[in-house]
């Protein structure tokens, strides 16, 4: 018996001291990973020293006798301190995830590879300005140091995944625009869901479930099967899924304390860890900037340079259509105005690690990419789905753009610099020392040959009717400058009225964090920057505010005795993190979502993605047939449904929640997950990297927090 102790001890022994061995290996590497904060660097390239100096926060402040020895030091400091999201994002762009993460990358690589952006990003080099081109030269030489000066510094990363990067390429930084553009434009993933909604339902009763837009629905989609459109939208991974929500004010000299400008910018992009932005200064004789970067891209994206302060927030321009092309028997061309012509085809093979080369063919049109080839047998009854985009059209400066935007003396310089901005079509917000403050909806805006196009669904590719003839002149493109109330605000909402000459959209997110941001603004002086922060960090739902009294109000009297109602009755809107309002509220508004729209819309209830309070509110009060459970023998009413949603929301707090508890605050539930880009999807290693936090706010409140519904795995994640 002692020998079977001595060897099970001796194997205790053993795996304790692999696992020290482990730990001790990872905390080496994390260590020996930490950027360089003192001393002094030989970096080959420079023509003279620069200097890099962190404040308190670990910002980066850069100075250099010129711009390509500034840009290259922004290189290394972005590389030393996040090259492993620079990685990511640039292999995100050439769809080659599958080479290190293997099978789990795999969607994701056919569909950047099936778009084509970083062939897009390639093509374009050449038409960049010289001082572009330098500054992406000199950056890329500064990203290159580091990795070859420091290849034993690598990210953790690198080490636990087991792989090399490869030399960083000038393309690499110019594919994040490409990928912004599939992030900030979401027409082609609206077109899927509206269109499988009327193929559910009929473009009339289809028609209903978007009060605010006046186009008409066609009866031309039958010859798109339902399934096509919906197993496509639910392929479209998180890279080319939109994220649109940001906000963006300007107050003329007129209304402050300093007799200056304010300029308050709060761009709105998707949770991870580490965070997208990067702060950073940096100064080389005649130019100082301060700002928003990104890692991987040697530009300041948002900030001032001490003459112009700038942002951007997105405009939801209709810069993208879906195209229906009908194939020939054989599948190798497809129907055009004049007559049958063959697909472009390429081949692509995208490595797959522990797994076979996996090959695709990538055909396309006239129109663009065919995106519906990223499913098996797309070709449904002689019909796939091309993509027309702004993105990828070709000849984009909107990098030399944003080079120039950086360097604008005054607005004029801005102004002139935003024309060459082409996409994505962005809302463009700035104000000068000298006093001014102005706003342009910048970017390329497709005009279609038949002005009755209006983008909202897949048009017939075979006809032309629907083609992009051009682009809309610059001066077509919403501006204002140093309006009369002397306040500027966008926050996604409609920018044109309706008989704007030039189709910008049919569509546009509901104004609500507009309109009180402008409430807050307008009629006032003497505003401070601390009004202006305040403003940011705003959790009032006016949502709330408008839709409560409103489902209150059709309670019988018996159910406005619940104690919970008496709360929600003399609740000013506010959503914050420690108060049972909003929670109540989000459950109520959910659940009666649900109970007016679920029962006709079967698997397509999915695509009426948002809470839609405006829509809630006309079925309420304008269109009781949604009322009615077609499930049922009976026929229910509009109050019989807010009181069964209201039902369903006691008895979700009485199974998820205890009374007096904080598990009845908003801010148990809603909270903000930053998850690590690899580790956060992996079981077992999701925590490692990432970190969560309370958060307020709703998706209408100018300090925004969109949330999952209760279903979700995690109910109310912000």
């Amino acid at each position: 018996m002692k020998w079977l102790l001595r060897i099970g001890l001796g194997l205790i022994g053993a795996v304790l001291g692999l696992a020290l061995l482990i730990a001790g290996y990872g905390t080496y590497a994390a260590y020996s990973a930490l950027p360089l904060t003192e001393g002094t660097l030989d970096a080959s390239g420079l023509s003279a020293p620069a200097t890099i100096t962190r404040d308190a926060q670990g910002v980066p402040w850069i100075s250099a006798g010129s711009a390509p020895d500034a840009y290259m030091a922004l290189g290394y400091v972005h590389a030393q301190d996040r090259f492993f999201q620079m990685e990511m994002m640039r292999r995100i762009g050439q769809g080659r995830l599958s080479e290190i993460l293997g099978p789990l990358g795999l969607s994701t690589d056919k569909f950047m590879r099936t778009l084509g952006v970083y062939r897009s990003a390639v093509a374009g080099l050449p038409a960049l300005d010289a001082e572009t081109l330098s500054a992406a030269k000199a950056y890329t030489q500064g990203v290159n140091a580091f990795l070859s000066e420091r290849k034993n510094a690598l990210p953790l990363e690198f080490k636990l995944l087991f792989f090399t990067p490869e030399p960083w390429q000038i393309a690499d930084s110019l594919v994040w625009q490409k990928l912004m553009g599939l992030q900030l434009s979401g027409n082609w993933s609206e077109e899927l869901g509206r269109a499988a909604i009327i193929a559910k339902l009929g473009p009339e009763r289809a028609a209903e479930l978007w009060p605010d837009t006046s186009a008409k629905f066609p009866a031309t989609l039958a010859s798109v099967p339902l399934h096509l459109l919906t197993r496509l939208h639910a392929a479209m991974t998180d890279v080319v899924r939109p994220t649109l929500a940001s906000n963006i004010w300007a107050v003329g000299p007129e209304r402050t304390d300093t007799g200056k400008p304010y300029l308050a910018n709060d761009p709105h992009l998707n949770f991870q860890s580490p965070n997208m932005w990067y702060l950073a200064g940096l100064s080389y004789p005649g130019v100082t900037l301060t700002g928003a970067t990104m890692p991987g891209v040697p530009f300041h994206l948002l900030g001032h340079n001490g003459n112009v302060a700038w942002g951007f927030t997105t405009t939801h321009g209709d810069t993208q259509d879906l195209f229906i092309e009908t194939v020939s028997d054989d599948g190798q061309s497809y129907q055009t105005p004049d007559g049958e012509i063959p697909f472009d085809v390429r081949d692509e093979a995208i490595k797959v690690r522990f797994g076979a080369m996996h090959v695709i063919r990538v055909r396309t049109t006239r129109h663009g990419p065919v995106v519906s080839d990223i499913l098996p047998e797309a070709e449904t009854q002689g019909r796939v789905l091309a993509l027309s985009a702004t993105l990828l059209a070709p000849d984009d400066h909107s990098s030399d753009a944003i080079f120039q935007m950086a360097r604008a003396a005054n607005a004029d310089d801005f102004i002139s610099a935003a024309a060459r901005f082409h996409a994505p079509q962005q809302n463009l917000m700035y104000a000068d020392t000298l006093g001014s403050i102005g706003y342009i909806a910048a970017g390329r805006i497709p005009l279609r040959r038949d002005n009755a196009c209006d983008g909202l669904l897949p048009a017939d590719g075979a006809t032309g009717t629907c083609d992009w003839t051009g682009w809309a002149p610059f001066t077509a493109q919403p501006q204002s400058l140093n309006p009369d109330l002397g306040v500027l605000v966008n926050a996604n909402n409609q920018v044109v009225p309706d008989d704007y000459p030039v189709m910008i959209a049919r569509e546009w997110p509901e104004g609500y964090r507009a309109q009180r941001i402008a409430a807050q603004l307008e009629g006032r002086a003497g505003l401070r920057l601390s009004d202006q922060i305040n403003l940011q960090q705003d959790q009032v739902s006016l949502v709330a505010r408008e839709m409560t009294p409103l489902l209150v109000g059709m309670l019988p009297a018996q159910d406005r005795q619940d104690p919970l109602i008496g709360q929600l009755g003399q609740w000013d809107g506010t959503a914050a993190a420690d108060r049972v309002e909003p929670l109540v509220f989000a459950l109520w508004m959910e659940r009666l979502k649900v109970r007016l729209f679920r029962d006709e819309m079967g698997d397509t209830f999915g695509e009426l993605w948002g809470a839609r309070p405006a829509l809630i509110a006309k079925t309420l009060t304008d269109n009781a047939a949604w009322c009615d459970d077609v499930g049922t023998p009976a026929v229910e009413s509009c109050t019989d449904q807010v009181k069964g949603a209201w039902q369903d929301t006691r008895a979700w707090m009485e199974a998820n929640t205890t009374p007096d508890a904080e598990d009845r605050f908003w801010g148990h539930w809603h909270v903000a997950r930053f998850s690590h880009p690899v580790f956060g999807n992996i079981p077992g290693l999701s925590g490692l990297g990432g970190f969560s936090i309370t958060t307020g706010g709703d998706d209408h409140t100018v300090n925004r927090g969109s949330f999952a519904g209760s279903g979700a795995s995690i109910p109310f994640r912000h």
